[in-house]
């Protein structure tokens, strides 16, 4: 920026072009939340939550991408380093970089238990390129899974395979590393997305999934549903976690941060909709349950698939394929902002440095690896019992609770404190009436909705 050019420098580091940062971008928020969360929190509440949940993504979610990637463009660094720069030119207060902070700690335990889920894909991958799925007795596809979360050494495996892979690639430098995976992965699970879609779900009953996806019913919002899709939306695209503020920091001045948000919301939403749809043709051709919840992809559709013809013997293998795309490709973006900051703030190797964050939260994964056999602790929240212990812990605590404090304070910080004249450069949006709807939403719309569900999950559950 011309008015902070002489205090944040910019340096060497960042993407080699636009299309990289717009696959990494995409890429950190079509993952999991959208294959694996997102179907089974809409199967859990209903064609409700999708319009719910698309009101969080336009009211809140868009505005705070274009907050953290306009952070990140002004501050130059990892979300520690952004944020403490613009408080350290303008002497705000440093206690403005707890936001980041939150951030990291966030993104780490949801890479902690992510991981476990992780270990569940590369399973059923080799389980499905092995034909484990093909003629398979109904009774056995279906308990297949509950026995997996019983074998603990196979979870623990796969868990180990998964954060080796993510760690091998972040040790490398970015445009190396991170750049190069993400420019291979996204073009394959772009592909991969419009082939099943097209060539599968013909197979089911999509119908009945566009009936039971698009049908909204005032009575089905609950404090719970309000929850769940806010929470979603944060979680789908990656807000709250620091990686939007470091890839923005990657990206050269002159490019448009309004196209790089605006391509995140699409794509995200555009790709949770369709594998939602191709998700529950499935389910209701075959006459299972949509609210099977966290285990819905691992216990109907491998069902699904093995009832399928022998023309369609290769589906389970791409879709479980796809699954691992994407989980490997957020699974860059939940690391990525802990060993950038690692780096920055310390002497270290950027390779030293990725396998130390590696090893530790390869060792906080255990927790819920073990966890999940059923012996662990359990819990109630929102009149529901959660018998999965540190598994169920982390997830709620990540993304009910500190994923929205984080988001309302860099609504916070991004509408309030940073100068208005530094965010309407930074941002740079046309014309200016676009720049004060983001204003807007960012000071009074987006806090208060956050608020509002902050106050449920402290107050309602109990």
């Amino acid at each position: 920026m011309a008015n902070t050019a002489k205090t944040i420098k910019s340096n060497n580091r960042g993407w080699g072009s636009y299309s990289a940062f717009l696959f990494a971008a995409i890429g950190s928020s079509i993952g999991l939340g959208n294959l694996w969360k997102f179907p089974y929190e809409l199967g859990v509440h209903g064609g409700t939550f999708l319009v719910v949940y698309i009101a969080c993504v336009l009211l809140v979610g868009l505005p705070l991408i274009l907050s953290e990637l306009m952070i990140g463009r002004i501050g130059k660094g990892n979300s520690v380093r952004s944020i403490g720069n613009i408080v350290s030119e303008y002497r705000y207060s440093g206690l403005w970089q707890v936001i980041a902070w939150l951030g990291i700690v966030t993104s780490f335990i949801i890479f902690s238990y992510y991981s476990v889920v992780a270990s569940w894909i590369l399973f059923y991958v080799m389980q499905s390129l092995a034909g484990a799925f093909a003629d398979a007795p109904a009774e056995i596809t279906r308990h297949s899974f509950g026995a997996l979360l019983r074998n603990t050494d196979q979870m623990l495996l796969w868990h180990s395979v998964f954060v080796l892979l993510v760690v091998s690639v972040l040790a490398q430098p970015v445009r190396k590393g991170l750049e190069r995976a993400v420019r291979l992965l996204m073009p394959l699970f772009v592909i991969f997305v419009i082939w099943l879609y097209l060539e599968v779900s013909s197979v089911g009953n999509i119908d009945a999934a566009r009936s039971f996806m698009f049908h909204f019913d005032w009575n089905d919002i609950t404090p719970e549903l309000l929850v769940s899709a806010l929470c979603q939306s944060l979680f789908s695209l990656s807000i709250g976690v620091g990686i939007l503020i470091l890839y923005g920091s990657y990206l050269s001045e002159h490019r448009p941060l309004l196209i790089g948000a605006g391509a995140i919301v699409i794509f995200d939403t555009l790709c949770a909709v369709l594998m939602a749809v191709f998700i529950f043709s499935f389910v209701f051709k075959f006459n299972l349950d949509p609210g099977a919840g966290a285990g819905l992809i691992f216990e109907t559709l491998p069902l699904a698939f093995s009832q399928l013809s022998a023309d369609y013997s290769w589906a389970s293998s791409l879709f479980f394929l796809l699954l691992l795309i994407t989980a490997l490709v957020s699974g860059f973006a939940l690391l990525e902002p802990s060993i950038a900051m690692l780096v920055e703030q310390t002497k270290l190797r950027r390779r030293v440095c990725a396998w130390l964050v590696g090893g530790v939260a390869w060792l906080l994964g255990l927790l819920s690896v073990y966890s999940l056999q059923g012996n662990s602790f359990s819990f109630y929240y929102f009149s529901k019992e959660y018998k999965h212990g540190y598994f169920d812990f982390f997830n709620i605590l990540s993304t009910h609770l500190l994923l929205p404090l984080t988001a309302l304070l860099i609504a916070c910080f991004s509408a309030w404190v940073v100068p208005k004249v530094m965010a309407q450069e930074a941002i740079s949006i046309r014309p200016k009436f676009t720049f004060r709807v983001w204003r807007f939403c960012s000071r009074y719309i987006a806090p208060f909705i956050i608020s509002a569900v902050l106050l449920i999950v402290l107050v309602y559950p109990s």
